[in-house]
């Protein structure tokens, strides 16, 4: 009688077992069965410091909901995301943006982000930029570019973003930029590090000079506006390197700002771009669309 007791409860025991195994099974299938879209390049800033006028130092880093809404977007939607940064360390998050009014006041939505970004395999050991060119960007189905100030660092001037870029232009594979991102989209000039010290350095001639054919002059975009760029100098008591929306324009680009912190969006041809943290899911949506309708052959 006993014999048959242990025999019925080592059943038991084995289902428990494959039901355990078989649950934490699902997570890892879902993921392999819904990342066969393709991969979505997903580019962000080494560094977590900027450097103010004044000389001053302010932290920084990528904004958590700008990172974090798009790309768990594009993995519920069946593309894996790949992350890259220019020295391949992984991205710092600016710690303002741990913040529940940039997730609608949805506390769940901002501990989703949080845990993400913590445990997310390719934020946590990234790929380089250079590495990303030299395995084949033909494997990547669109770029994206959070935002934070960290990306007028080095992403404005990473010789190896503006080779990524022109491969994107040139094949008119979908470009997405949200808030301060889209500086980033500069580094596709010939000579992208002179036009960042010419910004810096407030010299108009040198700007025009540096910034000539443009990929991306005659788009129309949005960024980060002056006006919404302006509290967060008063509070800094300090003002940015440069303004992002001056630095496009001179550039070539055709500016165009929303409300003051609403969410606004551009899209012409394969650049969409967000103007601010609001931005984000209309962001990911129009993101999602040019995706489809590029494998869709439109």
């Amino acid at each position: 009688m006993s014999y048959f007791k242990s025999e019925g409860e080592m059943a038991v025991k084995k289902i428990i077992i494959l039901l355990v195994v078989f649950m934490f099974a699902i997570p890892v299938m879902s993921v392999q069965a819904v990342a066969s879209k393709g991969k979505i390049l997903l580019v962000a800033s080494s560094t977590s410091t900027l450097e103010l006028k004044d000389h001053r130092s302010m932290a920084t880093g990528f904004y958590l909901n700008e990172l974090a809404v798009p790309a768990l977007r594009l993995i519920e939607e069946g593309y894996e995301v790949v992350v890259a940064t220019p020295n391949g360390n992984k991205p710092v998050m600016d710690a303002h943006s741990s913040n529940a009014k940039l997730f609608g006041n949805d506390q769940a939505a901002l501990q989703r982000a949080l845990h993400f970004v913590d445990t997310y395999p390719s934020i946590q050991h990234p790929i380089t930029l250079k590495e990303a060119v030299d395995s084949g960007l033909d494997q990547y189905s669109g770029i994206y570019v959070p935002g934070g100030h960290a990306p007028m660092n080095d992403l404005i001037q990473d010789a190896s973003l503006g080779e990524v870029l022109r491969y994107f232009h040139q094949q008119a594979k979908p470009t997405a930029f949200l808030c301060h991102g889209p500086i980033a989209a500069l580094a596709a000039l010939t000579d992208a590090s002179a036009y960042r010290k010419a910004l810096v350095n407030g010299d108009f001639d040198a700007q025009k000079s540096t910034s000539v054919n443009w990929q991306y002059a005659g788009y129309h975009m949005t960024v980060f506006s002056n006006v919404e760029e302006y509290p967060g100098e008063k509070k800094l008591q300090g003002q940015v390197p440069f303004y992002v929306a001056d630095a496009l324009q001179i550039a070539g680009g055709i500016v165009e700002h929303g409300p003051i912190m609403k969410s606004y969006v551009v899209r012409d041809r394969e650049l969409i771009t967000g103007q601010n943290p609001a931005s984000d899911h209309a962001l990911a949506e129009e993101l999602i669309k040019a995706l489809n309708e590029k494998q869709a052959g439109k």
